[in-house]
């Protein structure tokens, strides 16, 4: 790694209201409100997140059960996980085209929250280092929310 890359500036961004990521200072970054998705890139690098507020019966889904119900991932199980934060996580080769030749690939949850992150780069450890810099925020889901779904299973909005 250069000692230009290890003395990067970096800032925290809250991309949701239950989520951050500390990314690179000099990343472009764009949201697209309606689908709830957030990325950020360089020439080389980039990471994409996404969120949404999971309710049933107007009570916040179980993290636990978020995570139950999503496919596993495909790539190399990733064992290290954000402090503190349920979920799991897949390294893999990239699609192409694409910035970078290795993403990561996670699912995170709270109560009511999870978040999909995808991190390419080059540098793997560039990628772990981002994804490992993910933090969850105390979003409570508002009393009364409801969901979209109308048979009784979790929905989204």
């Amino acid at each position: 790694m250069s000692s230009a890359r290890a003395a990067e500036r970096t800032t925290r961004r809250r991309v949701f209201a239950a989520w951050s990521i500390e990314i690179p200072a000099t990343f472009d970054e764009t949201f697209v409100g309606p689908d709830g998705y957030w990325h950020a890139w360089d020439e080389h690098r980039s990471v994409s997140l996404t969120s949404v507020v999971l309710t049933e019966a107007q009570r916040a889904v179980d993290a636990e059960r978020i995570l139950r119900e999503i496919p596993p991932l495909d790539g190399d199980p990733i064992d290290e996980l954000p402090r503190g934060l349920v979920g799991r996580a897949a390294t893999r080769g990239a699609p192409q085209p694409a910035r970078a030749s290795r993403l990561i690939a996670g699912m995170l949850a709270m109560d009511g929250r999870p978040l999909v992150a995808t991190i390419a780069a080059d540098d793997h450890s560039w990628c772990r280092r981002t994804w490992l810099s993910i933090r969850g925020h105390d979003a409570s889901v508002p009393p009364g929310s409801r969901t979209r779904a109308n048979d009784g299973r979790a929905g989204c909005h």
